[in-house]
């Protein structure tokens, strides 16, 4: 399996659990970039962006599995709160909303990593 083979099945099983993907292949650099996109439940726009090296799936794994475990959902909520504690930018207006919108936002992730972890992929890549 080649980067483009290996890129496009990322694709495809990120798409296949609702995600739209942009992704760019780099050939001098070896390496392709994914931009995954999805909104909440709430309607926010959420976006992240990974890389995969050489197309070794688990490097792409490893990227994710380090935004995961660095998301924050208490600081990203505070990102989407006004100086009163309300939603703002088109967050929802009670602060409790906005933290549970945030925690289901982390779940989509967890979600999108365990379907990129379960992909079959030959051993070499």
């Amino acid at each position: 399996m080649y980067i483009d083979d290996l890129t496009d099945a990322v694709v495809e099983c990120a798409e296949a659990k609702g995600w739209k993907v942009n992704a760019g292949i780099y050939y001098k650099e070896q390496k392709s970039e994914f931009e995954f996109q999805k909104y909440s439940p709430a309607g926010r726009d959420f976006s992240f962006s990974v890389e995969m090296r050489c197309a070794n799936i688990n490097s792409l794994i490893e990227n994710m599995e380090e935004y995961y475990e660095d998301f924050d959902v208490d600081s990203e909520a505070y990102l989407w709160l006004d100086q009163s504690g309300h939603g703002r930018n088109g967050a929802p207006y009670r602060m409790r909303a906005v933290i549970e919108d945030m925690e289901a936002t982390e779940r989509m992730i967890e979600r999108l990593l365990d379907a990129i972890r379960n992909m079959e992929v030959p051993e070499e890549y």
